[in-house]
């Protein structure tokens, strides 16, 4: 079996039902499934066989969800690419990953026309572009479409690479993540055994907003996992995040679950109270938050707003597939933490030698588990600093609590060292996002001659406030010990960041580079 066996066997039970929706377009099971076999049958039918790997670059549509089930049921390795990227990017990933293929959106062929000629793997006919016309040479992609609706006969055997995501390069140049058809499989397994245990089984219970890229592992794994309930995939758009048109779309689908990431959150709660409540948002069942740093008011705020809900704060990565889970019930419990191990699921804290850390020290985060990845595409060097065996770790750091709860304390390197001082930046960001005025904020370290590192604070305020530096540095001083507190403060309008609104802090390093703190 492979992770498009849920499509095929809902597919079976539930013809008629409605599978994805995008907007205005809706597919049943029947007439999705059939679609998927034609796009796998034909890229089989053009010589793509078992274990070649086919890259998409696209933005959230029905297509990019169809791409994703025919290149699983045909054996083919996908591989995700990031349309933030800059075309340098796009162009390593491509070619490092040995792509032979490329379904692009019409709307993203001027980002990868000028690296075209340097793609030398891909004939030009094996561009496929999707919602548009094909330059020439290239094919439409309904052109790929077999007339052939059967189940493809591919024996995908559990070590085939299922697909290749490349790490958003939050610290540096990306990775290619490599999952296998094994773990992806026992992604949904687990999925599926936790949902039997809340007793959600249903397809009706499943109505999966999904709001992160399709190009996210959290989205390929979301998606197949509702399709193995039987329920319904609502995609949104990936580029233009609208608050109120998410609330539109929840109240006209009666959505009832979604990962999120904070930053999506904030934006909806943003919106004015007479905005939100014109919306009927009481099918929201469960939501789940993961990526980034679930603040304490983000939290009161969204349970006052989404009443009934189960909120959870999670911890995962690409490497080592969903980890750990702050339930509901433990939210005022355990606020700031990324809870315990998921079922099936150990985690343990190491030092930098690999011994084990007792409760309350700061260390990586090793996670062993069946849904880990299998190293990283053509670096054995990076694999076996991230592999131990059956333990897989992606350069977090964190610590646990008497009680077995897990804390996300930085990445390695945002760990900033200011005067021989240890300062975790996700301490003073969550310090920061308390303040009332504040919308979102980075903390990171600037070379400075006196201290080393200079602890600077990257503040966002709300819409229609004004802060100065002294009153975010006030702020600080009545919660941090002195030399937690930013040395500067600096104010900006927007943040770069990944598809999923993650702070690219290592682009935030690179833009401050060579300034002197004050």
């Amino acid at each position: 079996m492979n992770a498009s066996d849920g499509l095929r066997i809902s597919a079976w039970k539930y013809p008629d039902k409605t599978a994805v929706v995008y907007f205005d377009q809706r597919c049943t099971y029947a007439e999705f499934d059939e679609r998927v076999n034609r796009l796998a049958n034909g890229l089989i039918e053009r010589g793509f066989k078992r274990g070649d790997k086919i890259a998409y670059l696209l933005y959230n549509c029905i297509e990019g969800v169809e791409i994703i089930q025919a290149l699983l049921r045909a054996g083919i390795t996908l591989v995700p690419i990031n349309y933030r990227l800059n075309p340098e990017d796009m162009e390593f990933i491509i070619n490092h990953c040995d792509a032979t293929c490329l379904f692009v959106g019409a709307d993203l062929l001027e980002a990868v026309e000028p690296v075209i000629p340097k793609l030398a793997n891909i004939p030009r006919q094996n561009y496929i572009v999707i919602g548009g016309d094909a330059p020439p040479g290239m094919t439409k992609y309904e052109e790929v479409l077999s007339n052939s609706t059967e189940n493809p006969e591919v024996d995908v055997r559990p070590t085939d690479i299922a697909y290749i995501a490349y790490t958003s390069g939050t610290t540096g140049l990306p990775k290619g993540v490599v999952t296998s058809s094994r773990a992806l499989m026992a992604n949904m397994r687990n999925a599926m055994q936790r949902g039997y245990g809340r007793g959600e089984i249903r397809p009706e219970d499943r109505v999966l907003l999904v709001l992160m890229p399709l190009v996210h592992s959290n989205s390929i794994w979301s998606t197949c996992i509702t399709f193995w309930y039987g329920g319904k995939n609502v995609i949104y758009r990936s580029r233009g995040f609208n608050a109120e048109e998410v609330l539109q779309v929840i109240e006209r689908e009666r959505v009832t679950t979604s990962s999120v990431v904070p930053y999506m959150l904030t934006k909806i709660l943003d919106l004015p109270e007479e905005v939100r409540n014109r919306y009927d948002v009481s099918s929201i069942t469960s939501i789940g938050s993961g990526s980034a740093m679930l603040y304490p008011s983000v939290i009161d705020t969204m349970l006052r707003y989404f009443t009934g809900v189960r909120l959870s704060n999670s911890y995962g990565s690409s490497e080592t597939g969903p980890a750990t889970t702050l339930r509901h019930s433990e939210l005022t419990k355990k606020p700031g933490s990324i809870g315990r191990p998921i079922p099936g699921v150990e985690v343990k804290v190491l030092d930098k030698d690999g011994n084990e850390l007792p409760p309350g020290q700061v260390g990586e985060i090793w996670v062993k588990s069946e849904q880990r990845f299998d190293g990283y595409y053509k670096d054995p060097e990076k694999t076996a600093a991230a592999l131990r065996g059956e333990w897989a770790c992606a350069g977090d750091l964190g610590y646990y609590d008497e009680e077995g709860y897990f804390y996300l304390v930085d990445r390695g390197d945002d760990t900033i060292v200011s005067a021989g001082e240890r300062i975790s930046s996700a301490e003073v960001e969550n310090v920061i996002s308390k303040h009332p005025k504040v919308a979102e904020v980075a903390v990171i370290g600037i070379p400075d001659e006196r201290w080393g590192m200079c602890c600077t604070a990257v503040v966002k305020v709300k819409e229609g406030e004004q802060a100065t530096e002294t009153e975010i540095i006030e702020h600080c001083r009545a919660e941090l010990p002195a030399f937690k507190v930013p040395k500067r403060v600096d104010f900006v309008s927007e943040f770069p960041t990944t598809l999923t609104g993650k702070i690219l802090k290592r682009v935030l390093r690179e833009q401050y580079a060579g300034k002197a703190s004050k």
